[in-house]
């Protein structure tokens, strides 16, 4: 013998998967910092969906992850900002920052908005000269 949902039970049951299938957790990205380079130098992420980025100092010097300019529709750090970092003659600003002393961590969680190719670099004076930069890139969802 067969057992028919009702019409109510189909639709609360549609409801429940939908709602856990839009709750898969962030997208966990991990970013180290070592020798002026970081690894990877090239991460991409879901527009609309929440990512968590770790970024890890591998290096005896401090380093930080910074983008400009990057819409996103919220932000949270885990962390403190780090007293004392020195983000070398910057006179704006950026949008997307965390710092990490040496052999230290940090994570931000954010939402990015909008699809695009965006650059990171490391603000500490000559580190971006010295090729500490990368690509974050935002696919439509």
């Amino acid at each position: 013998m067969t057992k028919k949902l009702s019409l109510p039970a189909l639709l609360a049951t549609a409801f429940l998967l939908a709602a856990c299938a839009g709750s898969a957790g962030p997208q966990e990205i991990l970013v180290s910092a070592k020798a002026m380079q970081y690894q990877p130098a090239t991460f991409e992420v879901t527009a609309g969906q929440p990512v968590r980025l770790t970024f890890r100092n591998d290096d005896a010097v401090e380093h930080d992850l910074s983008v400009m300019e990057f819409p996103m529709s919220h932000m949270a750090a885990t962390q403190e900002p780090m007293a004392g970092h020195d983000m070398g003659k910057m006179t704006v600003d950026p949008e997307l920052h965390m710092a990490a002393a040496v052999g230290g961590s940090g994570v931000l969680e954010f939402t990015p908005s909008k699809p695009g190719t965006y650059e990171f670099f490391c603000t500490v004076a000559g580190h971006k000269e010295a090729g500490m930069v990368g690509t974050l890139t935002v696919r439509a969802p």
